[in-house]
């Protein structure tokens, strides 16, 4: 147990066991106390710390004075943590055992280098290193100022690290928030300007991102004389494409303003929705697949590590008795070197799968091992010598093992009466692991990327289902998210692609599902609730599909099994893009949990352009209309850019353009998102 806990990132304070904030005499004596915790454990000589702290005078004064501001510091400190000072005639330190500061919890959580970890170290960091501490010193000062530097750049190595996380996972306003933190420290900094350009052209904010170009175009023109790299004005061009028809440039007074009251927590919030929903097990073995890593050169064949754990996830997701953590959230610990337990704890698994691999001539040898997470015991491992061509049933091997050792023996035929099939040639598949790969970026030029890798692939294989899958989703994303239109104004493309994979494998969950998404806004329920069924069936385990699912099922007019496949997902995907919360927050709503609404909806205010219309109704139907003023002018404004640019018909209301965003099958369903609209302000 902590006797003291002392915090030395922002102001200095120490709170005593308890809790009760202790008050020291004088600066020398806070000084004394804050660099003894700064090096607990470590022991300083009595002529060191003098003469650091008072260097201008006789070393036989210096040494009396520290006396006297160590018999100071032992009366102002309660009788219980009296003995956290070690001290004899020679040395003075603090028991590491005895005291809690947040300096070693910050490099300790940087270390570790995982989402979770790097989230709590920067929430740690409340300001510079003892800040407003003053006068104590020339030399303390200079301890001081080399402090401040190297935990400085310690936190834009977190930020850094962290910015890299929202990316990867699709978290674009926490990105937001946490790019504008980093240029604040470093305004220069082209590639962070660019990434919050990207990510505020995906929440169609384009008003925002021209403003954020001009500030980045003016700063490099003042401070260093250059223009923007081509990638930038490459955004540029970009952004204004899609403003509104007749307008070349928009001008100050007329950029949006949505300052979303979420925004600034979203960080926190995601981290409490993702300790709750951790929270709530199934009672079923649970495991990650982590990527395989290559024995090789760094980031050789990463699409190819990244892919095999997907595919043997999306393998095992095939049976109901074990739950399998989302792809997406198990590849973010590539690159951090937490222990199983770790890893287990922040994911909420009981095992983990990991491997690795190296090239052999025209062939792989693969390696990998079954953990389980407590103990770091080894339930399972096999090493693998095998052709390219060979790799599917290399996976079906592990998957076997897998199974066997989790939840015992399995009939041979269910092991593969559901299994998606292999592609006929090798780099089809490739291909697609690149395309797939691409897919995870949150820019419209990744999505042009990841299209060219799936119709390469369907050259190699034009009977490769998982390949019409991709251009499905490429089709889908670009669509909704960078023209900032909708299903429920969607070109046929999409429902023809799915209907392609389908055909080719039924057995592809994935296929089924975009299918069913693309019969949902056709109106076809029935049909759109058969796909869906049939996606879940398939693969009861993923997060994407459960969170399509989610809300496909609320709007069909089972909002109880559509709140299941909510909690689910946000289980199973714990680190996780924002339209996962945008989906399940509809689900929430639909079934009238209002307040779960709004606390997942809260972690992604903007996922969708009517995102801030379910958070304003569930706030309206909860008696605070009040609170739905700000997500109604946004959404007005979404409506506003929409009929501009000419998406829907100029009849159309910003009403109608809500509920046809979200068909309700069930009139009773349709009247009540109807009544918390207009409750809300809309009309």
């Amino acid at each position: 147990m902590s006797l003291l806990q002392i915090s030395l990132l922002g102001e200095f304070a120490c709170h005593s066991a308890d809790g009760q904030r202790l008050r020291f005499p004088t600066r020398k004596v806070v000084a004394l106390l804050a660099y003894l915790a700064a090096s607990a454990g470590r022991r300083h000589s009595r002529s060191k710390l003098a003469g650091l702290l008072w260097e201008d005078i006789p070393e036989s004064q210096a040494r009396t004075n520290l006396r006297k501001a160590l018999s100071r510091l032992q009366q102002a400190l309660p009788l219980e943590a009296r003995d956290c000072l070690i001290s004899d005639s020679q040395d003075i330190g603090l028991k590491s055992s005895a005291i809690m500061a947040d300096v070693e919890a910050f490099e300790r959580w940087q270390a570790d280098g995982t989402p979770e970890t790097l989230e709590r170290a920067l929430a740690l960091y409340r300001g510079p290193f003892l800040e407003g501490l003053a006068d104590c010193g020339e030399a303390f000062e200079e301890w001081l100022v080399n402090q401040r530097l190297r935990l400085d750049e310690a936190l834009q190595q977190v930020m850094h690290r962290l910015l890299e996380h929202y990316v990867a996972t699709g978290a674009i306003d926490a990105g937001i928030q946490l790019a504008l933190r980093l240029l604040e420290i470093d305004p220069l900094d082209e590639g962070v300007q660019r990434i919050l350009i990207r990510f505020y052209l995906y929440q169609d904010r384009i008003g925002a991102a021209i403003d954020q170009y001009r500030r980045c175009r003016q700063r490099l023109a003042d401070e260093l004389g250059v223009a923007p790299a081509p990638e930038t004005e490459q955004l540029k061009a970009e952004l204004m494409a899609l403003l509104p028809r007749g307008a070349n440039e928009m001008k100050p007074s007329s950029r949006e303003k949505d300052d979303l009251p979420e925004r600034a927590n979203v960080i926190d919030a995601a981290a409490v929705t993702r300790a709750q929903h951790r929270a709530r097990t199934s009672g079923c073995p649970s495991l990650a697949v982590l990527a395989f890593l290559s024995d090789e050169e760094v980031g050789l064949d990463r699409h190819l590590g990244d892919g095999l754990a997907e595919d043997i996830a999306t393998e095992l997701g095939r049976f109901r008795e074990l739950e399998v953590i989302a792809p997406t959230s198990a590849l973010v610990y590539r690159d951090t070197p937490a222990s199983p337990a770790q890893i287990g704890a922040e994911l909420g698994v009981d095992y983990l799968l990991e491997g690795h691999f190296r090239r052999r001539g025209e062939g792989l040898r693969l390696t990998a091992r079954l953990l389980e997470t407590a103990s770091a015991r080894q339930l399972w491992a096999e090493r693998y010598d095998c052709r390219d061509d060979e790799i599917f049933a290399v996976q079906d091997d592990m998957v076997c093992h897998i199974v066997g050792n989790l939840i015992g023996w399995i009939e041979d035929d269910r092991l593969a009466a559901t299994r998606r099939k292999p592609p006929q040639d090798w780099q089809a598949y490739d291909l697609w692991l690149r395309g797939w790969s691409a897919l995870r970026r949150p820019d419209l030029a990744a999505i042009h990327e990841a299209r060219r890798y799936f119709q390469q692939a369907l050259t190699k294989d034009p009977q490769f289902a998982r390949a019409y899958v991709g251009l499905a989703f490429a089709h889908l994303n670009e669509w909704a998210c960078f023209s900032w239109n909708h299903w429920a104004f969607l070109r046929r493309e999409a429902l023809d692609l799915a209907r392609q994979a389908v055909a080719l494998d039924e057995h592809d969950h994935r296929a089924h599902c975009m299918l069913g998404l693309a019969e949902l806004y056709s109106r076809r329920y029935d049909a759109a609730n058969r796909e869906l069924s049939l996606a879940l069936a398939l693969n009861p385990n993923d997060a994407n599909v459960l969170a399509h699912a989610s809300f496909a099922l609320a709007l069909i007019g089972e909002p109880a099994r559509g709140m299941e496949a909510a909690r689910k997902a946000l289980r199973l995907a714990p680190y996780r893009p924002e339209w996962h919360a945008g989906m399940t927050g509809i689900a929430f709503f639909s079934a009238r949990r209002y307040q779960e609404a709004i606390d997942i909806l809260a972690t992604a205010p903007q996922a969708f352009c009517n995102t801030p219309a379910v958070i304003a109704a569930a706030h309206a139907h909860l008696g605070q209309p009040e609170r739905a003023t700000g997500h109604r002018d946004t959404v007005y404004r979404h409506y506003r850019y929409q009929l501009a640019r000419g998406s829907f018909p100029a009849h159309l209301s910003c009403l109608d353009w809500l509920l046809a965003l979200d068909p309700y099958r069930q009139e009773v369903d349709r009247a009540h998102y109807l009544d918390g609209l207009r409750r809300a302000g809309f009309d």
